[in-house]
């Protein structure tokens, strides 16, 4: 059966065509075309021989995965894409067109374990992890679809990042790799509903990148409504982790919060919001709140609340002294923004 050549390390790939290729540079050519140039036949390997292109085509796959579905915001611009796995499953991941700082949202599970009620993809029963490749195929797929290069990856899609840990510090290796993607630490974001020991591996590795706590509640009961799988672990717990992030790394902290009307939205939920980071040494420059003000999900109760609702919670913070964003929901009319992607 034919390996596929981003589910490999580029030392694993040395290795498996050790015997084929001697030489390292011919080795580092093919790297470019996978990588750098995004190639998706081996036919196009133009500056490697025609007989070497035909055994990496019988041992190895380029692609993995087909664009089942490609959907157009009319508001935004935002692409939505789902994909489709060699074993037939589907997955999404969305673009998001910024003037030359194009990000991509991608996915790190075919469903979610975590069954966030506010989520879509917490209603989609967990099939499988995503392999090393067909995580890292979503972006170059996603180039190669729109012609436009991504300079930001959030790992904010299908799934529960933690979870999938080894491949996606695997494809973190890669995008951070001035050979592969050569994408800046502060321009990938992880987002976690906390998984404390992963956050605290994930700083201890040191990769530098930005962490997003999806906190959503300042009350356990109320969090554990609104995410009932969460690990375990206490607000407490996760809030700490965060810290012990922040202070290894020396990167930057955002927290997430979804704004469900009645639910979380009150004032004196932002209060207490500003009393725990400040209780933990959390109000500094380099800690973030996005507000989300919830997204309209099919099978849910839940509400948006109104414009000045939200930008009371977000006035509170501000006079805390805590750098607040109130995140705009991009591609919401093909149920692209976040919470929305699912079946």
């Amino acid at each position: 059966m034919k390996k596929c050549i981003l589910d490999l390390t580029n030392s694993q790939f040395k290795t498996m065509v050790k015997s084929l290729i001697k030489q390292d540079y011919k080795i580092n050519q093919i790297i470019e075309w996978v990588y750098a140039k995004k190639t998706a036949s081996f036919e196009d390997f133009t500056n490697i021989s025609k007989e070497l292109r035909g055994e990496l085509d019988k041992r190895f796959l380029l692609r993995t995965l087909k664009i089942a579905k490609k959907e157009h915001s009319i508001i935004d611009g935002t692409i939505k894409y789902t994909f489709q796995t060699i074993d037939k499953k589907y997955f999404f991941a969305v673009f998001l067109l910024a003037k030359g700082k194009n990000s991509i949202c991608i996915s790190s599970q075919i469903g979610c374990p975590v069954a966030c009620s506010f989520c879509s993809s917490g209603k989609v029963k967990l099939a499988r992890n995503l392999s090393r490749g067909e995580i890292i195929e979503q972006i170059l797929q996603v180039e190669n679809d729109t012609k436009e290069k991504v300079s930001g990856v959030l790992f904010m899609g299908m799934g529960e990042p933690t979870l999938n840990f080894n491949s996606v510090t695997s494809v973190l290796n890669s995008l951070l790799s001035s050979k592969e993607f050569g994408i800046g630490k502060r321009h990938i974001t992880l987002s976690s509903v906390g998984n404390v020991p992963a956050i605290k591996k994930l700083a201890d590795d040191n990769f530098g990148i930005r962490l997003a706590l999806s906190l959503h509640a300042v009350d356990e009961n109320i969090r554990k409504k609104l995410i009932p799988n969460s690990f375990g672990f206490s607000i407490e717990d996760i809030l700490n982790a965060g810290k012990y992030y922040l202070k290894k790394t020396k990167s930057r902290l955002t927290i997430e919060y979804i704004l469900v009307k009645a639910i979380n939205d009150s004032v004196a939920d932002a209060h207490k919001l500003a009393r725990l980071l400040r209780q933990r040494n959390l109000l500094n420059p380099d800690v973030q709140i996005n507000l989300i003000p919830f997204n309209p999900v099919k099978d849910t109760q839940f509400k948006t609340p109104g414009q000045e609702s939200t930008q009371k919670f977000k006035n509170i913070l501000n006079l805390n002294g805590i750098t607040v964003n109130i995140r705009q929901a991009k591609g919401a009319d093909i149920g692209a923004a976040c919470g929305q992607l699912g079946y």
